[in-house]
């Protein structure tokens, strides 16, 4: 029988046995790096009892106890799958149980992510972001975050991308876009009817559109010159965090960063380099 099945079912336990049992179900992790005598005063049993309770469950000893039970542990997280993308974990989980799950959300969210993007997409992106006279990138709530990451990165390699800052900035911001600009729209659903307004803005400006979005037949994806998808897989009601979404978008982002610094990769090297150079020289030796 596994050692969980045994403590879960608790069949011929006494009171201690189960209260013994009970706290190592509550602190799967924590248990092994307890010695028989932590877990003893822990729990208010004697090692005796301790030994006998592996016994009981078909182990030779307390030692024996934490090899199996690790390794138990082990399998049953990478057993866990079909993560929800809205509630990924429960108030039952163990942070280790958390981190595997959240480890599989990014993972799927990112493989699906990277399928439906083809190369000829990702090139045709590139160009109209290198070729464009000016740079913005419009996003709404949590998508602002990715926004500011790639701002971030842009910079330093000095290709300026504008984003408002203050709320209802950003409608004057693509005012001032034209056709020689290239906007980037981030809108996992393309349902915003904020980021719709700003997006019908740029169109009648000229301004050339990529969308990234999990929906290609939305609003603001109907407005797009060019679509980035990313997966599909959270839902429009509530949820715990934008976890999948978040890292999709990231990812597209990055991936764009990319590209742009290897189409010119000597002179960006050179840059990112510089700017490497004047923040060492700004520290403090050690």
């Amino acid at each position: 029988m596994m050692i969980l099945t045994a403590l879960q079912k608790q069949i011929g336990f006494n009171d201690s046995e189960r209260a013994l049992a009970d706290y190592i179900l509550n602190n799967r992790e924590k248990v092994l790096d307890y010695s028989i005598q932590s877990l003893s005063q822990n729990t208010f049993t004697s090692t005796s009892t301790i030994v006998r309770f592996c016994r009981k469950i078909g182990l030779k000893g307390y030692k024996d106890f934490k090899i199996k039970w690790s390794a138990e542990l082990q399998k049953e997280y990478n057993a866990i799958t079909n993560v929800n993308p809205d509630f990924p974990f429960t108030e039952d989980d163990s942070y280790k149980e958390i981190q595997k799950k959240i480890l599989e959300l990014f993972t799927e969210s990112l493989q699906k992510t990277h399928s439906i993007n083809s190369n000829e997409r990702m090139e045709d992106a590139v160009d109209l972001l290198l070729s464009a006279r000016r740079i913005g990138i419009f996003a709404y709530g949590d998508t602002y975050l990715p926004a500011l990451n790639f701002q971030n990165k842009m910079m330093k390699i000095d290709m300026p991308v504008q984003l408002s800052v203050l709320p209802g900035e950003n409608r004057h911001l693509a005012a001032n876009f034209g056709k020689e600009d290239c906007a980037i729209i981030l809108s996992y659903s393309g349902e915003s009817k904020n980021n719709y307004f700003i997006t019908n803005i740029l169109k009648k400006n000229h301004t050339r559109i990529i969308v990234i979005s999990a929906n290609p037949d939305s609003h603001i994806a109907s407005l797009a010159d060019l679509i980035l998808p990313v997966a599909k897989s959270e839902s429009k009601s509530v949820k715990l965090s934008t976890f999948s979404s978040q890292i999709a978008i990231d990812y597209i982002l990055n991936t764009l960063y990319g590209c742009i610094f290897v189409a010119n990769y000597e002179k960006n090297q050179t840059k990112r380099i510089e700017s490497e150079t004047l923040l060492i020289n700004d520290r403090f030796d050690s």
